[in-house]
């Protein structure tokens, strides 16, 4: 009875916590804008160019089947910072200091994640209750039928994906840049599984629970129909509009507690991964994580210059010092700031970009521009992220806002050393697209190449961390290189006349985002806060 309290107290500081946090707000916020896509059509589900009539369980169903797949996707980078702010703030090392077990702190935050995704599902599911309440009601307003997908689809992979988000902070390697990356390809890829599998076990996301029977209703109506199945941010073809599809009845599925035991079967899942993450937790022990740099450090021998057992402490006067000269030079802190980017990364790293980059010269125009380049451009995002949060990060910035003109030297060294980075990530593209006569897909990649380092500039500089960046990147680039949805679309990779308005967006979005680093850099010297 005592572990459960103490689990209880620690799960629920946990969540205060988060939902205290403006950062928290801002996030349900946008979890309720998404709710009005789907309301809205922007955010569908449809059988080729057939829908089912929006009663309760069609509803449901779509804003069930929506939610879990933008929890899924997103709501890992929601919730996978629980551990890291425990390490940053020092907390965790007073909690390491207590007779709290490891499997007891690790099953507080498994249940903290969780509650906080449920949370963002309540409120999607209360968006649905409204959508229906305010709008036309096909056969009656059916709150249960309203529901189920949330109980039966959402619950399941919300806490798989809160376990998941344990695990990767309790994995060293994953807990940075590689493992935000890393799960958005696992998570896009159980989710294409969702789609296309016919084994029930495989259907993480529950949709085999009931296409089949929509297809059904479908077939009812329309005979000869010609059924496919599309979910997301869909582009309607010219001339047709959500009004003209063919509409059928659906009534829903009976659920019952037969299905109960599949979807138990991802919760056990996601227990399993909580369990597992114990294995990898360090307690926050920095002597287990360098434990294999201190060995070889102390098996490296001292210089003789710089053993103390062997050379004095020099005297040195002031006649010694030497004067201070003003020789500032733009270049040389350009590659300082470069330097800086591009230290730390092991050799395979760059021989994956350099593949990348002959993937842009070689393979066909249409696949270079659709999936090298945008692999391209997600490669470096890790370089990105680190700019304008390193002073915060690694407490410099008292030393750096020192110096003269920071803001006018040291600030727009960075973004070129960024703006750099995306011009050889990308450079094969960029030639290519000159070689070909693309003026208007060039035109898309200069202003991406100057986008996105600006973006990573501003978003550093005023949270003072890595992962807005990171997390919004993502989810631009999702959207935009992946699903080609032509609003975030930065990269030119949709062929079409309709998206020419994109690149000058962006261009001016890009100037507003670099005006405004520089405005807050100035803000933060003034204050003396980085």
């Amino acid at each position: 009875m005592h572990t459960v309290r103490t689990l209880y107290q620690l799960a629920l500081a946990d969540f205060r916590e988060r939902t205290r946090r403006y950062s928290f707000l801002i996030t349900l916020l946008g979890t309720l804008f998404f709710g009005f896509l789907v309301i809205t059509g922007k955010w569908t589900l449809r059988l080729g160019e057939y829908r089912g009539e929006y009663n309760s369980a069609w509803v449901g169903s779509l804003m069930g089947s929506a939610s879990t797949f933008m929890l899924a996707l997103f709501g890992f980078y929601l919730v996978k910072n629980s551990l890291s702010r425990d390490r940053r703030t020092r907390v965790g090392e007073i909690l390491a200091a207590t007779p709290l077990s490891d499997h007891l702190y690790i099953a507080s935050k498994f249940v903290s994640n969780t509650a906080v995704l449920t949370l963002m599902a309540v409120a999607l599911a209360g968006a649905a209750i409204v959508m229906q309440l305010l709008g036309p009601v096909a056969t009656g307003f059916d709150l249960w039928a309203l529901l189920a997908p949330f109980i039966f689809l959402c619950l399941p992979v919300v806490t798989l994906v809160a376990a998941t988000a344990v695990l990767f902070e309790s994995i060293r390697p994953l807990r940075g840049s590689l493992g935000n990356i890393l799960y958005l390809i696992i998570a896009q890829t159980a989710i294409v599984a969702s789609f296309q599998t016919d084994i029930p076990l495989l259907d993480f996301g529950g949709l085999g629970m009931f296409i089949p029977s929509m297809q059904d209703a479908a077939l009812a109506v329309y005979p000869d129909a010609k059924l496919g199945f599309q979910m997301g941010f869909i582009r309607l073809v010219p001339g047709t509009s959500v009004e003209t599809m063919k509409l059928f009845h659906w009534g829903g599925i009976t659920w019952s507690l037969a299905m109960v035991p599949l979807r138990l079967l991802w919760i056990g899942v996601a227990v399993g991964l909580a369990a597992l993450a114990t294995r990898f937790f360090d307690r926050f022990d920095p002597a287990r994580a360098r434990h294999a740099e201190s060995a070889t450090r102390r098996e490296r021998p001292l210089p003789a210059e710089d053993d103390p057992r062997t050379s004095g402490v020099p005297s040195v006067g002031w006649s010694d010092v030497a004067p201070a000269e003003f020789n500032f030079g733009f270049l040389r802190m350009w590659r300082a700031e470069l330097r800086l980017m591009v230290k730390g990364f092991h050799w395979s790293w760059y021989a994956i970009a350099l593949g990348l980059i002959a993937a842009q010269l070689t393979v066909p125009y249409e696949y270079a521009r659709t999936f090298a380049m945008s692999a391209a451009w997600i490669w470096p995002l890790a370089m990105w992220s680190s700019m304008g949060s390193r002073e915060a990060r690694f407490n410099t910035g008292q030393l750096v806002f020192s110096s003269a003109y920071p803001a006018a030297r040291q600030l727009p060294a960075m973004w070129l050393a960024g703006l750099t980075v995306a011009a050889l990530t990308g450079g094969g593209m960029m030639a290519r697209a000159f070689l070909a006569g693309e003026v208007g897909h060039l035109s898309a990649l200069l202003t991406g190449a100057l986008f996105v380092p600006t973006l990573a500039l501003f978003l550093g500089v005023v949270s003072g961390t890595k992962k807005m960046f990171e997390v919004s990147y993502l989810l631009i680039w999702y959207l935009g290189a992946v699903h080609h949805l032509p609003a975030l679309d930065f990269l030119g990779a949709i062929d079409d006349s309709a998206a020419d308005a994109v690149p000058q967006a962006y261009l001016i979005m890009s100037l507003a985002l670099l005006l405004g680093a520089f405005l807050f850099r100035r803000r933060q010297m003034a204050t003396g806060m980085a």
